[in-house]
This record gives C-alpha cells, structure tokens and sequence, in this order.
C-alpha cells in the first residue's frame, strides 16, 4: 500500500515537472489574480493625506485612484441633480483629472510663492461642508494642513460620495 502511493506521488510530480518543461507550457499565459485596490477612498482623511503627499512630492500619480471614472459620471448624471448635469456636460474623467491636476499645481505655485514648505506640513483636520440640496452627492471640503509651528494652511476642493466611497471631483485651492 506504501508503494503505490509513493508510485502515485512520484508520477504526480513527474507529470507536473514534465509539464512545465514542455513547450506547450507557457506560464505567461496563466491566468494570474492580483487585488486591485478600489477605486475612490474610504474616508476623507485619506482623500487629505494623499492630497498632501501629492503636494510634497509634487505628483500626482498618488492621486489616480481617487479620480471620477466614466462608469462613475455616467452614474452622476443618472442620479445627479439638473446643475450636476450641467457641470459635467460634455465632460470626461480625463478632463475632470486634467483640470484637478491643473489646480493642484497652482496651489503649489501660490504655496511656494507665500513661501510654504510643503514637506512640513501635516494634516490636522478634515471637515466636510453642508452639500447642496439638489446634490445629495456633491460636497465641499476643507483640509486643514499645519506647520510644525502650528500655523494653519487651509485647503478648499469638492469630493462627490458614491456608494460610500469618495471621489475628487473639482477645485482645489489655498483658503485666504
């Protein structure tokens, strides 16, 4: 009974050595399964700190996976209000990301112009305004970033929330 079970096991294995050698075998081809992160955040906070990571590094790449996709505007324009409809008329996800990133840079140029230090700053508050009545998804942030001497930065963009994960959407500026 040992035996033709180490016989069992020993053609298994050279079977399977066997296959991988052959040139029919083509491991590239395999289908392989790796986790893709979901799209969005999951709190405003991490919505802040990549927005401050992207600020201190100054690049935006960290940023992709908050981006509004097309799936998720043809979802706002479904359930969006009439001024949702309006402000994304003829818009695509890459020119909601373009205008972003546009914005994102001048608030880098007007930091490095009131002489901010971007890798100095932390988060220290991230608060979400009242949305409009007519768009239950749309609403204003604030981020406040602070200096090692405790002096207040604050930043001002707006965030859409689908099905509990939150988007950039538009706006990023220095609060005066």
């Amino acid at each position: 009974m040992k035996r033709l079970l180490f016989l069992v096991l020993y053609c298994c294995g050279i079977m399977q050595t066997g296959a991988s050698k052959s040139p029919y075998y083509n491991s590239a081809a395999m289908p392989t399964y790796t986790i893709m992160p979901a799209a969005g955040a999951t709190s405003l906070a991490e919505i802040a700190n990549a927005i401050l990571l992207s600020l201190q590094t100054n690049n935006t790449g960290q940023l992709t996976s908050y981006y509004l996709t097309d799936k998720e505007i043809t979802f706002l324009r479904q359930l969006g209000s009439e001024d949702m409809n309006a402000v994304l008329e003829n818009k695509s996800a890459t020119d909601l990301k373009n205008s972003f990133e546009t914005d994102l840079q001048t608030v880098v140029q007007e930091g490095v112009a009131k002489t901010l230090n971007w890798s100095d700053l932390g988060v220290a508050d991230t608060k979400t305004g009242k949305g409009s009545e007519e768009s239950r998804l749309l609403f204003p942030v604030e981020t406040v970033l602070q200096t090692k001497l405790n002096q207040p930065v604050s930043l001002l963009y707006e965030v859409v929330k689908i099905k509990n994960r939150y988007y950039l959407f538009r706006g990023i500026k220095l609060k005066s």
